[in-house]
């Protein structure tokens, strides 16, 4: 089927490209979902929604309508992995009608498929986190006018103007992302680094809402593709994890041809821009919570101490993962460092741990690694590893190597390694610790403990183990 609807709505095409399509290079998985409530308000002859639940079929979403109901009040929905056998509840209440029915006439999607959109995101927020990041233009991106040329005073007159008033709502939009959902602010500026620092400096939250905000400022006159590269790596995140805000379509050319994995969008005024990343669901998520809300904090800190040399002692509290959950959420969001891909079945004997990080202080700075594992009395074989972005470079691998080395109480180690091209961080480990490390054949490493490397490790980092209370 030609994707007609695909091409002749843009919203419902960046939808596909940049979310469902992106979503299926990491999970080839196939859903059936019946939704209770919303049945006997599809009309059959709605050749429009039937196109989308059509595109969305192809895409490994089957929709199915269970119900006759006369209201929407609350959505049950019946998740079921067609390749598992496994099935989850969710509910959706309509609360937010309104919002629903502005999208709708900004989009000419229809609110039923709106709905369904939102839907279909919920389900991929539960298995993958796509985009944790989004990176900024300055000039006529978020505020009018070039710095360069007109300076700091006259940009900060234009934003408290009439006409900065669509530039300071985007900034109130991207500020909400951060605050509430954890989302990375960049800035990459054709500018002069001083002159930026200097601008930001002098305006007030009122003017320049994203101030205290912002976690990487990058400018210089180099292509942007290449700044947007030094931007995920200060960040610990991969370039496909960023969304690339810019006003002028030479740079998102530019962009494009270069990081293709990069999401740009096309856009003309920051209203059409909010309603795209809206429908989009790049930002969406399944929940918010206290961690995600405080996790750029704690990141920020971070990597200020270890560009300081001043990171302090931190303690890591294990725990047992009976039912792998937590380890399979990590294993989802994980690309730089993990050992294979998530893994989906378990075996009988498989058994998971977490980590989580702590200040001297008590203050949790939330879930940094998970393992997965079988012990025999043969060998123990680590299934899968992996530690989340943000506690890069700071002793973790070599303090939970020390946890495997105790585990195996003298046992052969064994580790279940997949090259993915995403992995990079542990192949960074395996080139620290080159003497310890030996493919005996494939995806099998072996790994051989000496006094040597022990010692290694232990010097290596200044974390300490924190005992369940």
């Amino acid at each position: 089927m030609q994707d007609t609807i695909y091409f002749q709505n843009k919203y419902l095409q960046v939808y596909f490209e940049n979310y469902i399509k992106v979503f299926r290079r990491y999970c080839k998985d196939k859903f059936s979902i019946d939704i209770t409530g919303l049945g006997n308000f599809i009309s059959s002859n709605n050749t429009e929604l039937s196109k989308l639940l059509d595109l969305l079929n192809m895409q490994g979403f089957t929709i199915h309508f269970v119900d006759d109901n006369d209201t929407i009040e609350c959505l049950k929905i019946t998740i079921t992995n067609l390749g598992t056998g496994k099935s989850n509840q969710l509910n959706c209440n309509i609360d937010n009608l309104l919002s629903i029915i502005e999208l709708s006439s900004k989009t000419n999607i229809s609110t039923y498929g709106i709905i369904i959109i939102k839907i279909i995101s919920r389900l991929i927020c539960q298995i993958k986190i796509l985009y944790k990041a989004i990176v900024l233009d300055l000039d006529d991106t978020i505020w009018n006018g070039t710095l360069a040329e007109v300076g700091i005073q006259t940009i900060k007159s234009n934003l408290q103007s009439k006409g900065g008033i669509p530039y300071i709502g985007f900034m109130n939009f991207v500020r909400t992302l951060a605050e509430e959902l954890g989302i990375y602010i960049a800035i990459c500026s054709k500018n002069s680094q001083e002159l930026i620092n200097k601008a930001i400096e002098s305006y007030d939250e009122d003017t320049f809402p994203l101030k205290g905000q912002i976690d990487c400022v990058i400018a210089n006159f180099s292509d942007k593709s290449l700044n947007i590269r030094n931007i995920a790596q200060q960040l610990s995140i991969m370039p496909s994890s960023i969304v690339f805000i810019d006003d002028n379509p030479i740079v998102r050319d530019e962009v494009k041809k270069n990081l293709p994995e990069v999401f740009v969008p096309e856009w003309n005024n920051h209203d059409e821009l909010m309603t795209l990343l809206k429908t989009s669901c790049v930002f969406d998520r399944f929940e918010l919570s206290i961690k995600s809300r405080s996790r750029r904090k704690q990141f920020k800190i971070l990597q200020q101490e270890r560009s300081n040399n001043t990171l302090p002692v931190l303690y890591i509290m294990k725990h047992e993962d009976s039912d792998h959950k937590e380890a399979s959420k990590l294993y989802a969001k994980s690309n730089q460092f993990k050992f294979v891909p998530e893994l989906k079945q378990y075996t009988c004997g498989t058994h998971s741990v977490f980590f989580e990080m702590f200040r001297d202080n008590g203050e949790n700075l939330g879930i940094c690694s998970a393992m997965t594992y079988t012990l025999t009395d043969q060998s123990l074989i680590i299934n899968n590893w992996a530690i989340s972005c943000r506690y890069f470079e700071i002793g973790l691998e070599e303090f939970i190597l020390q946890y495997i080395i105790n585990l195996s109480a003298g046992k052969p180690i064994y580790f279940t390694f997949q090259r993915t091209g995403t992995n990079q961080k542990v192949l960074n480990l395996l080139e620290r610790y080159p003497s310890a490390f030996f493919e005996i054949k494939e995806n099998i490493l072996n790994f051989v403990v000496t006094n040597n490397i022990y010692e290694k490790l232990c010097n290596n980092t200044n974390l300490k183990e924190k005992k369940n209370e």
